[in-house]
């Protein structure tokens, strides 16, 4: 498919795009001025809580929900962000896209680059919880490290993760039995022989071939470290303990996730925030107004219709909230519109369905400022088969670009005859005709991405902040932040 010119030639902050989608969002969650009141309540509609002078905190609107704080369940942006408040891994992104020491201080590199030895701090220690008995955090240890990465081979977690360590020795052996071997008792195989722990504070890892990707894939957020007591007997009891500078709180209700300072944190004294809550909503339009309202701070994912109100025809932040706010692009993500055919739904058919939605793209996006490109099929209008009574399915996403894009679809469909139905269920069944996946940068190929793409395109991810906020780190990957170094005002001087 052809792709929209780069950003190089579009004006500022303007969107690439191969296929566009409709400006529909659901407005449908309340967002909550003070975590302890009813989701029931507006913003507006609560007083100013009260704090300390010196306390810090910093509110942050999401649009996509949080169904896990398990690192290997995270599944978006949102999920992501919030692993990297909690936990560490080994090495991590800088605000330049640069591996840096975390959890492990130096390493070195022997063997002829199969050969990598952490060394890591000796000061650092969990979070408290229950879960460590008395309650209070244990030391970190190299144990902890092999702990995580061999169940990433387990069969009870999604398998993405493991495949991006198929160079150590022993992990794909180790993997195989685990995923195939169904009975414990019948497995040979009791851990990974390329990964080692000569000491509490050394961990070494033997590469049966060089991966010059190495250093990064033990950055993402899926290879962070946590103890094996957080671990219980299902994903569903699965305790969020790490030991990054914000220890996981509390849910305060459906949409609200408070994160506290971790007093323990081995660089304490560079966390200036006290607090960080993460509140969900479905709503762009509910979150921008939370965020004029001074309710939250930082906005890390914009969608359409939001952006639509922000930019001015030249494509940069309207003159009206220039003064206050920060625009930024961070990274990107590539989405696919896939045909699943167990279904039944013909190939033709399927062409014909995202021949009909990029055709209509530019009508429908031309006064937003996009870029559209040519349309890629063979086929024009006239070719395009009747959709009467065509009535097929596709699988509900969470991503606000997502969302307009099988809204436009359905749209599409509804007007020649047809109808998409949008089901809850979030992977391919028997019914399923169509189904969108979403690939962010750096990260696990998602599932189903070996059924071929029928339109591919690519949307730029824009966050929107309140200038008084300093030191808030972004790179450019979407699902990367770092609020170590965040500087705000006080909470009763922000609004």
């Amino acid at each position: 498919m052809n792709l929209l010119s780069s950003a190089k030639d579009l004006v500022p902050f303007v969107f690439m795009i191969v296929i566009a989608a409709g400006c529909k969002q659901p407005e449908t969650i309340v967002i909550d001025r003070d975590p302890d009141i009813t989701a029931g309540d507006t913003l507006d509609q609560q007083p100013v809580e009260r704090q300390d002078i010196s306390f810090h905190r910093l509110n942050i609107g999401e649009l996509q929900p949080i169904n896990s704080l398990d690192p290997l369940l995270a599944d978006n942006s949102t999920a992501m962000r919030a692993i990297q408040l909690v936990y560490e891994g080994l090495v991590q992104f800088d605000e330049t896209g640069d591996i840096t020491p975390a959890l492990a201080e130096r390493w070195s590199v022997e063997n002829n680059d199969r050969r990598y030895t952490f060394h890591l701090r000796p000061d650092v220690y969990y979070h408290d919880s229950e879960v460590f008995g008395g309650g209070t955090g244990r030391k970190f240890t190299a144990e902890d490290v092999i702990f995580v990465f061999e169940r990433m081979a387990k069969n009870s977690v999604p398998p993405a993760t493991a495949r991006l360590f198929m160079k150590i020795q022993g992990f794909n052996s180790y993997f195989q039995e685990q995923q195939q071997v169904y009975n414990p008792e019948l497995r040979q195989l009791d851990h990974v022989s390329g990964i080692q722990a000569p000491n509490d504070t050394t961990v070494v890892f033997d590469l049966d071939q060089p991966d010059r990707d190495f250093l990064q894939k033990l950055a993402l957020p899926p290879a962070v470290i946590y103890p094996q007591e957080a671990v219980g007997k299902s994903n569903n009891e699965f305790t969020a303990i790490g030991t990054g500078p914000f220890r996981f709180s509390q849910q305060a209700n459906d949409s609200t996730y408070i994160f506290s300072k971790f007093e323990n944190y081995y660089a304490a004294s560079d966390i200036q925030l006290d607090r960080v809550d993460l509140i969900v909503s479905s709503s762009g339009s509910e979150l921008f107004n939370a965020l004029e309202n001074g309710n939250i701070h930082f906005l890390p994912e914009l969608g359409p219709t939001l952006l639509q109100q922000l930019l001015a025809e030249d494509g940069a932040l309207a003159s009206s909230y220039a003064g206050r706010y920060s625009l930024a692009q961070t990274g990107s993500a590539t989405y696919a519109l896939r045909r699943y055919p167990p279904s039944g739904l013909s190939l033709d058919r399927a062409a014909d369905i995202a021949q009909l939605a990029e055709n209509n793209a530019l009508s429908l996006f031309e006064p937003l400022g996009y870029s559209v490109a040519e349309p890629s099929f063979s086929t024009d209008d006239s070719e395009i088969s009747s959709m009467t009574n065509l009535v097929i399915e596709a699988p509900a996403v969470d991503t606000p670009y997502g969302k307009v894009f099988l809204q436009q679809i359905a749209d599409l469909l509804a007007e020649q005859g047809g109808k998409l139905e949008i089901s809850d269920i979030k992977v391919p069944t028997q019914h399923t005709g169509l189904f969108l996946t979403e690939q962010l940068m750096l990260l696990p190929p998602v599932e189903w991405t070996g059924y071929p793409a029928l339109i591919t395109f690519e949307i730029p991810q824009f966050s929107l902040m309140r200038r008084d906020i300093d030191h808030l780190a972004a790179n450019s990957y979407s699902w990367w932040l770092d609020l170590r170094g965040t500087e705000l005002p006080a909470f009763e001087n922000i609004n």
